[in-house]
């Protein structure tokens, strides 16, 4: 609630809550001590509504004033009423006068009939309807004495609840100062205000909740746990199984326990992968796998080369050499280092726009590896090569990312054409998922890749043969910005 003595003169208004009453209590309109003033004006203005509702002069039937002037304010129904006493002797000297003057049996011995107002139950459970006039009077007076005293005590009351609302109205709120604490990473821990401790918490667990995900995004990826891992057979010991592992939580719930599985699985592969590599690798050249793959995009070619060297082997003249030649002759060597790069997901990148090579010819990649172990002497050599076809055939792809899925669009090449569509993981090294559509001349072709994993890269390419001519080298159109996805975020 606003309070009644505000302003706009810039101060800092409290609500009214925030301020108590500090006199003493008042039982008779239950108001005590420590109350709140939005409490204490609430009472009294309760109790002057009671008052004024009695002051009202509409409340009170006033037929027995008929044929005078009826009072229009609760003033001028007191000063009538008085008026009335005044004339009551008159009237009973009336008739007292009359009385003596009459016979036996007549007023005040009289019997009248009681309003409504006056009536009353008496010892017998009667309703008494009628009085003698002196009983009559007697009761009349009676009322408008006690009507007296009750005036007196309102006005007493309604001048002494005017002056304290007239204190409340008057006197400025307090200045709210908020409580401080201490806290002990939010902020730098000395005593500091509540309100600015709330909003570095706010700002910090909305950090929070950006960083970690949502209740709903933590539990949509804790269901991702394999399915049938309890029961899975352990990679160290197949004797048991992962749910035996100590520490392991059969039934995940919250990210933590999910965590603790992650890690208990990790440990079990790594020590697996460990034993692999001490016992059953095989040893010398036969350790030795790699295999080659380029993209050309635009007049930049990049080099993958992936597989595994053994840590004991070193290159043989500390580099390898990469040997691209295109159809019509001309070729280009350029130098790198195989080890540094082997498994590399940027790869590695050569400008073909500083040599001799005409990039819209088909194209040809060619390594030959040599590693050496200098411990024993062995020396390995092989030869990789791999062709890039020109892609002045390639159609221009269109990518969406979804939550699970990547839809792909493209118009077909004049002429009827087979597109075979691939999807390959983040390191361009393996083919995940195939489709293939026979299309006609400028025709759209739409597709999509479903029931992929959020939150990972995926590559695709397509591959482009006549339709008439199956079985020709198709044109592989290679991996370029528009088929390099972000992360699909659920």
């Amino acid at each position: 609630m606003k309070p009644l003595n505000y302003d706009d003169n810039g101060c800092n208004n409290i609500s009214s809550n925030c301020v108590i009453w500090q006199g003493p209590d008042i039982k008779c309109i239950n108001l005590c001590k420590g109350d709140t003033v939005s409490d204490v004006i609430y009472k009294l203005a309760t109790e002057l509504c009671e008052i004024l509702d009695i002051l009202n002069i509409d409340s009170y039937a006033l037929d027995c004033f008929a044929g005078t002037n009826e009072p229009a304010t609760f003033k001028e129904l007191i000063q009538l009423i008085i008026t009335q006493l005044c004339d009551i002797p008159a009237v009973i000297n009336n008739i007292n006068n009359r009385i003596n003057t009459s016979t036996s049996g007549a007023c005040p011995d009289c019997v009248l009939n009681l309003p409504t107002c006056f009536q009353y139950v008496n010892g017998f459970g009667d309703t008494v309807t009628e009085a003698q006039l002196t009983d009559y009077v007697t009761s009349i007076g009676n009322r408008v004495c006690q009507l007296i005293v009750e005036i007196n005590t309102i006005q007493i009351a309604v001048a002494d609840n005017t002056a304290r609302i007239t204190i409340l109205e008057n006197t400025p709120p307090p200045v709210y100062i908020p409580p401080t604490v201490t806290p002990t990473c939010v902020l730098p821990s000395v005593p500091t205000q509540m309100n600015d401790v709330l909003s570095a918490l706010e700002t910090q667990f909305c950090q929070l909740r950006s960083a970690t995900g949502g209740p709903v995004d933590i539990y949509i990826n804790v269901a991702k746990q394999c399915a049938g891992l309890n029961s899975d057979a352990s990679l160290t010991s197949s004797s048991i199984t992962m749910s035996s592992i100590p520490g392991w939580t059969s039934s995940v719930s919250n990210m933590a326990e999910a965590f603790g599985n992650m890690w208990l699985t990790i440990c079990d592969l790594r020590t697996a992968v460990r034993n692999i590599q001490l016992n059953c690798c095989p040893s010398g050249c036969d350790g030795i796998s790699i295999t080659l793959l380029a993209v050309l995009d635009g007049t930049n070619l990049t080099i993958y080369v992936n597989g595994t060297i053994p840590t004991n082997f070193v290159q043989c003249s500390g580099t390898t050499q990469i040997k691209i030649s295109d159809t019509s002759g001309t070729s280009s060597i350029v130098t790198f280092d195989l080890q540094s790069y082997l498994n590399s997901f940027a790869g590695f990148t050569v400008n073909l726009a500083s040599t001799p090579l005409n990039t819209a010819l088909d194209l040809t990649v060619e390594i030959e590896p040599c590693l050496s172990d200098p411990n024993t002497g062995t020396v390995c050599k092989s030869c990789l090569s791999y062709t890039i076809i020109s892609t002045a055939n390639c159609p221009e792809v269109t990518l969406t990312a979804e939550s699970t899925a990547i839809d792909y669009s493209f118009t077909s090449l004049a002429g009827n054409y087979t597109y075979t569509i691939e999807l390959y993981d983040n390191t361009y090294g393996t083919l995940l998922q195939t489709q293939t559509q026979a299309a006609g001349s400028t025709v759209p072709v739409t597709g999509s890749f479903t029931t992929l994993t959020s939150s990972t890269q995926y590559h695709i390419r397509v591959s482009v043969v006549p339709t008439a001519c199956l079985e020709c080298p198709p044109t592989v159109c290679p991996f370029n910005t528009t088929t390099t996805l972000p992360p699909i975020i659920l």
